[in-house]
């Protein structure tokens, strides 16, 4: 396995990974982005393929093996000081996501890491994230942080393997495809940069 810098010809994979990182909220946010007669996953794969955006093929790696992609991670530092007057722009599931990054402004953020499910339990996880530390390092950040669903107990335990600890929460809003209720919780690790 090795961790390369994804490709625009990567989108329908990362489409398909954010949207299990994500989940459910890509898809649903996808769908009232869709024109008549597009499907929801069409929109994700376009996204994907962007040069530009959050979501570009840009800020993402994947774990390949043999030439298929087993996982990916989306992650960037969080623009410090991280601005809120669009908040009222964002639909109303992505605000609580967006008010607990603004508590870690400047930190390397996590915004996603998803494996295949034929793929877990290989250490691709523990390769991507290993990865945004060193991205994170050279980047000049001291601290990773990420948002998880309470719900979402094997992510939250890879987390806590990893050394993350919880700071704070605001509560899932559920959309249709909603997959875990409970709180967003926002995690951070300091990192060891000396």
């Amino acid at each position: 396995m090795n961790v390369r810098d994804a490709r625009k010809d990567d989108a329908r994979d990362l489409a398909y990974l954010i949207n299990l990182a994500g989940e459910g909220m890509p898809e649903y946010l996808w769908r009232r982005m869709a024109a008549e007669g597009e499907s929801p996953m069409a929109v994700g794969i376009e996204r994907a393929g962007r040069e530009e955006g959050g979501f570009s093929y840009r800020h993402a790696r994947v774990c390949v093996h043999r030439g298929r992609v087993l996982g990916m991670i989306l992650d960037y530092r969080l623009p410090d000081p991280y601005d809120l007057a669009a908040l009222a722009d964002c639909p109303s599931v992505v605000r609580p996501l967006v008010r607990l990054e603004a508590r870690v402004p400047g930190s390397w953020y996590i915004n996603a890491l998803a494996t295949y499910p034929d793929a877990r339990g290989k250490g691709v996880a523990r390769l991507l994230m290993a990865q945004a530390e060193a991205s994170a390092i050279a980047a000049g950040c001291e601290t990773l942080s990420l948002i998880v669903a309470s719900e979402n107990r094997p992510a939250r335990r890879l987390y806590d393997r990893q050394g993350f600890d919880e700071i704070a929460s605001l509560p899932v809003i559920a959309y249709p495809g909603c997959r875990h209720g409970g709180e967003w919780q926002l995690m951070t690790r300091a990192l060891d940069t000396g």
